[in-house]
């Protein structure tokens, strides 16, 4: 857990200044190391501190961690910048640093001015440096900071407007240093993925990366540099292995839930690429007719999305790539197995959280939510041509500034254009209760919820709280049907607005927007779906999402305890997604936080529906008032 880390790194700083070494961790002196152990390892860390330092001080405590009685074979280098500010002493934001890892801290062997660690430039002189210096039988390279996925790419410096190294500047740097990496990794979140896979396969033989968000704890630096010191003639698979675990021991007890680490066999990049390349071109070919795509749409509807996933969190477009091809099998049939072949052959281990056990490893760049630019930007480095034509056929209404396919040329449009002009969503109850969407069209829906409004008093405005997506499809109506449970979320005690942000097998993830010590915040929640605890929320902590700007995951999250006050925060029915109203404050007493389904209090409340049709479009039905009074729920269309 994040108050672990920040905890270990306190006592570990007042250790230093007891002992009367302050600045122990920089050290000046080279020193005597052990006897060579087998074959040369160097291993090269590009550590960009970025706000994870200048909010965290989490870069100073793992270079305060690094202190390694490494053998004369084994050589650790690290570059450090991307920070407007350093927590260890002679670390400085003024220059880019290269360190050598000793027994007793870090050694300053060379400085340069600063630059952006956003640059392919400045990682290709520091691989180059390290492998000219240092040369060695096998060469790994691991890269420290936030990671955006395939378009934010990795290595966000704060000291040059948050400039990353997208993936065709990872590839170009690599492509610069001659030489063929065993192991790249990145310490940063979602850049195990087919694009990221696709963009180094060339110069490393295996990478190690997290699929999902990366904990703030990271790597287990220490054990990992011992493990290869004492077994250096290990496989590079073994040795990525083995950082794969470290990051699930290193985890504290809410961080363990985002864990969701891979290794990946780049020599099969090829391989993945093409199967790949094969299903998305069937997946062009269901734009033909509206019941294909309507087919495969509702299969993909069970997705599970990797990052961030709501307006208020920032959105991510990705999701797991093996259960694309799950998903997609009984509607496109070999392609999908193929590629699930594929990525099965190319991940070679996995270490998963608890609740991350149904990821393949793979991410895929999957656009839920998005405009022009980013979809033009992906066109630029996806492995696949095919799967770049699927994007654009699906894209209604986004505006490409060159645009190879467009829905218009697709067989599908042609019938959906002329219904859904005239298709009309109408919401009612029933003689028995259940709340009905008639649909003059259904053919061109895949999926609906019903989304609950509760009138607040207070700001005479009804707030968003929720939307419920256990509906049942009525084929013959045509239409949907959903039977109210009278639940909705509280969290200790008080209804909460809480976002969908990701539907797996064994849970759901929730996100619940709050206001934490003036910021903006989310709390995230996790809900279970089988066994024992089904039904039961878990909350794991506040996080903060995407950066609006730069496109880089948050890693940290907050575990909140006795004292901590949270506000929520609700968005306005019928304003502008940005409006929104605060509740009033929750303080958190012994008890901690408990989020529970209860039923509704007696209020005023306003339902609807929200469908889904085969392009991704949303259509809202008519509202009807829902009322509670002494646990009795009765619907009243409009």
């Amino acid at each position: 857990m994040i108050r672990k880390v920040t905890l270990y790194g306190a006592l570990l700083a007042l250790l230093f200044m007891l002992s009367g070494c302050a600045n122990a961790v920089v050290v000046q002196e080279e020193v005597q190391r052990r006897a060579s152990t087998g074959e040369s390892w160097t291993i090269m860390m590009y550590m960009c501190g970025s706000t994870m330092e200048e909010d965290c001080s989490r870069a100073g405590e793992v270079l305060g961690s690094l202190s390694c009685d490494l053998p004369e074979n084994v050589n650790v280098l690290v570059e450090t910048g991307g920070s407007r500010k350093w927590s260890v002493e002679d670390v400085y934001p003024d220059y880019l640093q290269y360190f050598a890892v000793q027994r007793n801290g870090i050694r300053l062997v060379q400085q340069t001015a600063s630059a952006s660690m956003g640059e392919s430039s400045t990682l290709a002189d520091f691989l180059i440096w390290g492998s000219k210096n240092y040369p060695a039988d096998h060469y790994m390279a691991i890269i420290w900071d936030h990671g955006g996925g395939p378009l934010g790419g990795v290595a966000y410096d704060s000291q040059y407007g948050f400039d990353s190294l997208s993936l065709t500047e990872l590839t170009n740097a690599l492509e610069r240093t001659n030489i063929k990496l065993d192991i790249i990794g990145f310490d940063a979140s979602l850049m195990s993925n087919l694009e990221t896979a696709s963009a180094v396969a060339m110069y490393a033989d295996y990478m190690v990366a997290s699929e999902d968000i990366m904990p703030m704890s990271g790597w287990d630096y220490e054990s990992l540099f011992e493990f290869i010191s004492e077994n250096p003639s290990s496989g590079a698979a073994d040795i990525a292995a083995f950082a794969c675990d470290g990051v699930l021991d290193n985890a504290g007890d809410e961080e363990e839930y985002f864990v969701s680490m891979a290794v990946t066999d780049l020599s099969d990049a090829t391989m993945l690429s093409l199967a790949f390349d094969g299903m998305a071109q069937t997946m062009s070919e269901t734009t033909a007719d509206i019941a294909s795509l309507r087919g495969m749409g509702g299969a993909l509807k069970n997705l599970e999305y990797l990052g961030c996933n709501s307006r208020w969190e920032g959105y991510s477009n990705l999701a797991d790539l093996g259960q694309m091809a799950q998903c997609l099998e009984n509607s496109i049939g070999r392609p999908a197995e193929n590629l699930q072949d594929a990525v099965s052959d190319m991940v070679v281990y996995k270490t998963m959280g608890e609740y991350r056990q149904s990821l393949s490893g793979l991410g895929v760049y999957y656009p839920g939510n998005t405009d022009g630019n980013e979809l033009s930007a992906y066109s630029g480095i996806s492995p696949s041509r095919s799967y770049v034509d699927f994007i654009e056929r699906m894209a209604v209404g986004v505006e490409l500034p060159q645009r190879v396919s467009a829905p218009e040329d697709c067989g599908a449009w042609a019938q959906y254009s002329g219904l859904a002009a005239d298709n009309v969503l109408t919401a009612s109850s029933d003689i028995s209760g259940k709340f009905v969407l008639t649909v003059s069209h259904p053919e061109i829906l895949k999926n609906a919820c019903v989304n609950f409004y509760m009138y607040s008093a207070k700001d005479s405005q009804y707030v968003y709280i929720y939307s419920d997506y256990n509906t049942v499809f009525d084929s013959a109506s045509g239409g949907y049907v959903y039977e109210c449970t009278g639940l909705i979320p509280e969290l200790n005690g008080t209804p909460v607005s809480m976002y969908l942000i990701s539907s797996g097998v064994n849970y759901d993830v929730y996100s619940i927007p709050v206001m934490y010590k003036g910021e903006m915040s989310n709390l995230r929640v996790i809900k279970s779906k089988q066994g024992e605890d089904e039904g039961e929320y878990t909350v794991l902590g506040l996080y903060k999402g995407m950066g609006q700007s730069s496109g880089m995951a948050d890693r940290q999250v907050i575990s909140l305890g006795t004292g901590d006050v949270i506000t929520p925060l609700y968005e306005i029915y019928g304003e502008n997604s940005s409006k929104y109203i605060e509740g009033s404050a929750i303080r958190i007493g012994f008890s901690d936080l408990k989020i529970a389904d209860k039923r509704i209090g007696d209020n005023d409340y306003i339902i609807s529906y929200t469908a889904e049709d085969i392009y991704g479009v949303r259509h809202g039905s008519n509202t009807a008032a829902l009322t509670a009074a002494g646990g009795n729920v009765r619907i009243i269309t409009n």
